[in-house]
């Protein structure tokens, strides 16, 4: 049974990035500002088929009140994609977002958790990305993960914040 691979720790690189209302929010809600900055890095360009792709969030509060960052896998979306397509979700992922199969494992999804980040603060989180996706294929792969704003209404129909599109390779080992 995989486990819950999430690490935080405290850095201080950030940038302000931002992306639309997710559709179904209601159009005739204006628009706040955002009460987060993000940004994504890897660890490495480059890993061997085998190693641990492993990508650095770093969340930045710039409101002027303490919001409270949630893990819920309805409050993040992680993305990685192959040259034409996304490359395969592991079954984990696929259940945190709510996509059950027949012939899979039992439900695998994780308790929320949350953490308060006081204004002018910055923290990371770590996301080992074996744990979402298959990354086994040697080749070029992206990622850019999206957050739900924490200081959002909690019925989801606030907007969603992007972070900047990281490529990474994962190569064939060598003979």
């Amino acid at each position: 049974m995989q486990r819950f691979r999430i690490l935080v720790m405290f850095v201080a690189t950030i940038a302000t990035l931002e992306s639309p209302i997710p559709s179904g929010a209601q159009s005739a809600q204006a628009k706040q500002p955002d009460s987060v900055s993000i940004h994504l890095s890897l660890e490495k360009s480059s890993y061997v088929i085998g190693e641990t792709p492993i990508a650095v969030m770093t969340i930045k509060n710039i409101s002027s009140k303490e919001v409270w960052f949630s893990n819920a896998s309805y409050h993040r979306r992680i993305h990685v994609r192959r040259k034409d397509s996304e490359a395969p979700k592991n079954e984990v992922y696929r259940h945190m977002l709510g996509d059950f199969r027949p012939g899979d494992g039992p439900d695998l999804r994780s308790d929320t958790i949350a953490r308060p980040i006081a204004p002018g603060t910055v923290a990371t989180q770590k996301y080992d990305l074996t744990y979402f996706y298959d990354v086994s294929q040697p080749g070029d792969y992206s990622i850019y993960l999206e957050i739900y704003d924490p200081a959002g209404p909690q019925d989801g129909s606030g907007h969603w914040l992007r972070t900047n599109t990281v490529n990474f390779e994962m190569k064939a080992p060598s003979q």
